[in-house]
């Protein structure tokens, strides 16, 4: 992602039902658009956003923390994933798809041992991929609180590496 991604990004990230399971107000984008490209710049690169590119349109993003701290919730050895698209393209597979190839980038490329994500308790739709992919609850019921101070509790999963043979 790009600072020239804004207003795609800005598309999907306004629509209300993608902002209810938003951590972030839709007004940060620019900040996190401008902070994604110093972080790209960097010499010590930790975090990653990845562009859902559908032919040549970006309808989507995966970020991905891979030990930076940031975030609070991974620790070096340790990638946690986060994903957002617009809601036009939900229930296409292109979220798996993408999600799929970020985990195979995190073991192999980023040396990653683990990943995490994290859901609203109350999103099946999240859930259903946390479990497609054989995730292993870690955190049960977390309280949490949106951008606009709305509390919800969120689980966290996390997936080991697959052994080589």
């Amino acid at each position: 992602m790009r600072m020239d991604d804004a207003q795609a990004a800005y598309t999907w990230q306004s629509d209300a039902e993608v902002q209810e399971s938003a951590l972030t107000d839709i007004s940060q984008t620019i900040e996190y658009l401008e902070w994604v490209t110093k972080e790209w710049q960097g010499e010590h690169q930790k975090y990653y956003s990845f562009g859902i590119i559908l032919g040549e349109k970006l309808i989507g993003e995966i970020g991905v923390s891979n030990g930076c701290g940031k975030c609070g919730r991974c620790v070096e050895g340790e990638a946690s994933l986060g994903y957002g698209i617009h809601r036009d393209y939900w229930n296409y597979g292109y979220e798996t798809e993408a999600v799929d190839a970020i985990i195979e980038y995190c073991f192999l490329t980023l040396g990653a041992e683990k990943i995490k994500m994290s859901c609203d308790v109350e999103s099946l739709v999240e859930l259903r991929e946390i479990k497609r992919l054989g995730m292993q609850l870690l955190l049960e019921n977390e309280d949490c609180i949106t951008f606009d101070g709305r509390p919800f509790k969120r689980n966290t999963y996390i997936l080991n590496k697959p052994c080589s043979k």
